[in-house]
């Protein structure tokens, strides 16, 4: 939760041959840095505040695919941007139009893909879902990379509690056909988009070169694996590089080990309840929430934004570099879900 006097939070992380940006803009219309690449960027928000946000983007002379969003009025929403420094990066296009960044150093190869919106929005949900998780394979194909490389994904999809069921068998199936058995992080989230299609996805793919880079899933030691009840996707992944570790934390909510959720109602209870959850899988791998890069707190009902403000002040969560976005949740008992992503240098 940002104060009354900050416009954005700015993390870098370094990887050694080079530094990753995460930038988490509140207020003010968002510039990015000179010298940096812009490797991807998010808008959340009512379209008014989508539309400034292109408009910014565009006057600064830059590429990167976007993905963007609504918010329910109430919830702030915002702009999130992820650059680069010290490696050039190669722009991967889709029917002319650019949907992502690869690039590598001496250890891994990396591509971020965004604004992935299915090109029919008149065919059905499962069908527009298929074809996105073709575009991603196509797209990562191009650059000698596959689905397996995936650590973390995101789907918003629009009117997601009438389709979610569809939307996970066809990611299922997606997978055992592909051979994935280290699932992603993930996040599927309710919200619409400008393209007005069943779904809008991003993802961010890392192929380790050497031993030296090593992805892995991390542990969530508060729930189980949300595969072991028919969903599939990994709590969180960790990849470990030589200079840097991050950690991609899932959209995260108030749910048990066996998978129920918990604190029905109460949605002060199950903020405090997910923030539980996450810390014991940040604590699993060595960090805490001071290590936050970048973040999204989802409300089904703008009006609880107000109780996880409450709850950032008595835990001293001030300088969180989150976003407060109004979404439908996956399932309607829930009423908040965070999502976010940790790193911490460890060479020197």
């Amino acid at each position: 939760m940002p104060t009354q006097e900050q416009d954005k939070i700015t993390r870098r992380i370094s990887h050694g041959e080079w530094t990753e940006s995460q930038t988490t803009f509140f207020r003010s219309p968002f510039v990015p840095e000179p010298k940096e690449t812009v490797t991807h960027w998010d808008a959340f928000g009512v379209p008014d505040s989508i539309a400034r946000a292109r408009r910014a983007f565009e006057s600064a002379g830059l590429s990167a695919s976007p993905t963007c969003v609504g918010s329910a009025a109430g919830a702030d929403g915002g702009v999130q941007l992820r650059s680069l420094s010290g490696l050039p990066a190669v722009p991967l296009f889709a029917n002319d139009r650019v949907i992502g960044q690869a690039f590598e150093d001496s250890h891994a190869k990396y591509c971020l893909l965004g604004g992935l919106y299915p090109s029919d929005p008149t065919a059905s949900p499962s069908a527009q879902t298929e074809e996105v998780f073709l575009m991603i394979e196509r797209a990562l194909a191009g650059v000698g990379m596959d689905f397996r490389h995936v650590v973390r994904t995101w789907f918003y999809n629009d009117h997601i509690l009438e389709w979610y069921a569809d939307f996970n068998r066809v990611r299922t199936r997606f997978f055992k056909e592909h051979g994935i058995t280290l699932m992603p992080a993930s996040t599927a989230i309710g919200a619409p988009n400008s393209a007005g299609t069943a779904l809008v996805a991003k993802i961010i793919a890392v192929l380790p070169k050497t031993a030296a880079v090593e992805v892995r899933r991390a542990e969530s030691p508060l729930q189980h694996e949300a595969f072991a009840y028919g969903s599939a996707f990994s709590r969180a992944i960790g990849v470990v590089g030589p200079a840097a570790r991050t950690l991609y934390i899932s959209g995260t909510a108030s749910i048990e080990p066996e998978g129920k959720t918990v604190h029905v109602g109460n949605p002060a209870l199950q903020i405090a309840k997910t923030m539980e959850v996450v810390a014991a899988i940040l604590g699993a791998s060595g960090m805490e929430l001071g290590d936050t890069t970048r973040a999204v707190a989802y409300f089904r009902h703008p009006e609880h934004v107000a109780l996880w403000r409450e709850f950032c002040r008595k835990e001293s969560h001030s300088r969180l570099p989150v976003l407060e976005v109004g979404c439908t949740i996956c399932r309607d008992d829930l009423l908040f879900e965070i999502e976010l992503d940790a790193a911490r240098e460890t060479a020197g």
